[in-house]
């Protein structure tokens, strides 16, 4: 691993930033309108190989379906902590005395996520690469492996939930009573944080879109009239209408770019480009884990054109084989138009988010 060993020692806060000074933060960490246009790189083919669960660890890998896991709107880092539980059931159910076989089986269960969940989700990727990074030093017996997995597991997800602790604190620091925030599509971390301020006792006038190349507006209006926030729901079409009331707005984050920007759910250019225009800061919560560490520095992944199928849905017309209904998965949101990240390290300019997840993975 890098000299900041496996889990970052940076100092837990960089560079606060409150709404107020936004204005001055944009300016000063702006990076230049003339950057060189960054090289997209198109996902790799590979042949993927399923391995056989047993039924308790397929039970697991069955939950990474669908909108939600376990009852909760899915999220990259709740999933990372799923296929952690995976490990651990390998582990527990290996019935042979070869440290050799359960290690092959483990790195068979990491490549089947990686290829599966990590391509387009640096998240899996990275957190499967730091948890059993070292595995092949302690084959010694079944038992040194079998503490390694468990002791490995457990320290990652104790992390990474004391993580999402310290960006729920941050993020609430830039919220107060009877503020206006516009927040774009369901985001567990943005969620997080608007359940914090709500136990801050911190009332907000959110103002939710639908989103609806997810649906991902609903999740998050019953999570903040569960917190204590009044809602305006609004049509994806009216952002612009109500995006200039606002005193910040947030999205979340599939991957922070290594150019300072990240990809996200569809429209979230949109709401970048209006809050740009009308001087409203944009935040991004987020772990650092989410660090593109797939695409070589300066480039960007390529996005891929899918089916919408929560849009399909309106009108049977839409079914018709001559009817389009596509866009890319994700949004790619420069880093000029990012006021700040909210990570765990703190709030953060683009270039010192970059910075500091460069120094976990290097």
């Amino acid at each position: 691993m890098g000299s900041c060993g496996w889990i970052s020692r940076l100092p837990r806060t960089w560079i606060f930033i409150s709404p107020l000074h936004a204005d001055r933060h944009q300016r000063k960490y702006q990076i230049p309108k003339r950057a060189p246009t960054p090289i997209t790189m198109k996902p790799k083919s590979t042949t993927i190989n399923t391995p056989i669960f047993s039924s308790q660890a397929q039970k697991l890998v069955d939950s990474f379906e669908g909108a939600e896991i376990h009852g909760k709107p899915k999220g990259a880092s709740r999933t990372a902590r799923i296929i952690n539980e995976v490990f651990c059931v390998i582990t527990e159910e290996h019935n042979s005395d070869s440290p050799t076989d359960l290690a092959y089986q483990l790195h068979e269960a990491a490549s089947y996520f990686i290829k599966t969940r990590g391509q387009m989700t640096p998240t899996i990727t990275n957190a499967i690469n730091l948890v059993l990074d070292g595995l092949d030093q302690h084959l010694s017996s079944v038992s040194d492996v079998s503490k390694f997995v468990f002791d490995r597991c457990e320290k990652f997800n104790l992390q990474s939930l004391d993580n999402l602790k310290s960006i729920q604190s941050h993020g609430s620091s830039l919220l107060e009573n009877g503020m206006n925030v516009f927040v774009y599509d369901y985001s567990s971390t943005v969620a997080g944080i608007l359940t914090y301020a709500g136990n801050q006792s911190k009332s907000l006038q959110l103002i939710i879109p639908e989103s609806r190349a997810l649906n991902g507006g609903l999740p998050l209006v019953k999570s903040a009239i569960s917190s204590g926030h009044k809602v305006q729901y609004i049509t994806d079409a009216a952002s612009g209408q109500q995006i200039p009331s606002a005193k910040a707005a947030f999205i979340g984050a599939e991957s922070i770019t290594n150019l300072g920007g990240c990809w996200n759910t569809t429209g979230s250019t949109t709401v970048a480009l209006l809050a740009n225009h009308y001087n409203v800061p944009l935040y991004v919560p987020t772990e650092l884990m989410k660090f593109d560490t797939i695409n070589p520095p300066g480039s960007l992944r390529t996005p891929i054109w899918k089916d919408i199928p929560a849009i399909k849905a309106n009108d049977p017309v839409l079914l018709d084989k001559r009817v389009s209904v596509e866009a890319h998965d994700l949004d790619h949101v420069k880093a000029e138009l990012i006021t700040a990240f909210v990570t765990e390290k703190g709030i953060l300019s683009p270039s010192h988010t970059v910075a500091a997840a460069q120094c976990i993975f290097s």
